[in-house]
């Protein structure tokens, strides 16, 4: 499968969320506030919520047919391992019952505490209508040869694993793509090679993929249709 076009410079932001001097639509405003309004509701703990963003390649000139919208809820401080779980559970599950775009762009959403450590060249405040990192129209600096080396080695591992019925081999190596893009953001931030091979393994569908079977072995793991 050929590898969507990762990064590009485009002219002017996502025409179909900006106008021309980088303003976000106000109908776009309005939209992402009724999500993060639903989605605080649907995770049912009552959380202090400072600014909601928009981050990623749609709020950057990077933006391209794969490109999905950020969302972001901002909550004072740091979550605790205990709340992330439950917001990282209570997205898994958004994910699954909803399907939101925003004029055919599928809409993301996360909280993030504003203490911690967020890895993004393009940050808006939709509360506050206007950017808190204000992007560049310029190409980071990229190793394509590391980039497609890396992703080469990592989807032969993922296409092995898939051969296979062995649940945890396919957790393993999921685990292991989450660990390296973690790496990746910590050590060069997001133009990082191992964010890059992310993208290139979420955009083609191949993460999708992996999380769908282990799904699918869990489930059968799980049930049982005859007794012995």
């Amino acid at each position: 499968m050929k590898d969507p076009l990762v990064v590009t410079v485009n002219k002017n932001l996502n025409p179909k969320l900006w106008d021309q001097d980088g303003n976000l639509y106000p109908v776009i405003k309005d939209k992402l506030i009724d999500i993060a309004d639903a989605f605080y509701e649907f995770i049912g703990v009552k959380l202090n919520i400072i600014d909601l963003t928009i981050t990623g390649s749609n709020a950057n000139f990077t933006w391209n047919a794969h490109s999905d919208i950020d969302l972001h809820l901002v909550i004072s401080g740091v979550a605790s391992e205990q709340d992330r779980e439950l917001f990282n559970a209570k997205k898994a599950v958004w994910g699954d019952q909803h399907n939101i775009t925003i004029k055919g762009i599928p809409v993301e959403v996360y909280v993030q505490g504003n203490a911690e450590v967020h890895y993004s060249s393009g940050v808006y405040s939709i509360l506050e209508d206007e950017w808190v990192v204000e992007p560049k129209k310029q190409k980071p600096a990229i190793d394509d040869a590391a980039v497609h080396a890396k992703k080469d080695n990592v989807v032969e591992r993922i296409e092995e694993a898939l051969m296979t019925d062995d649940l945890e081999k396919l957790k393993s190596i999921k685990e292991k793509v989450v660990q390296m893009r973690k790496a990746g953001l910590e050590r060069a931030g997001e133009w990082s090679t191992e964010n890059l091979v992310f993208k290139i393994l979420r955009n083609t569908g191949m993460i999708e993929e992996l999380t769908t079977k282990i799904h699918e072995l869990e489930d059968k793991e799980l049930s049982l249709e005859h007794l012995q």
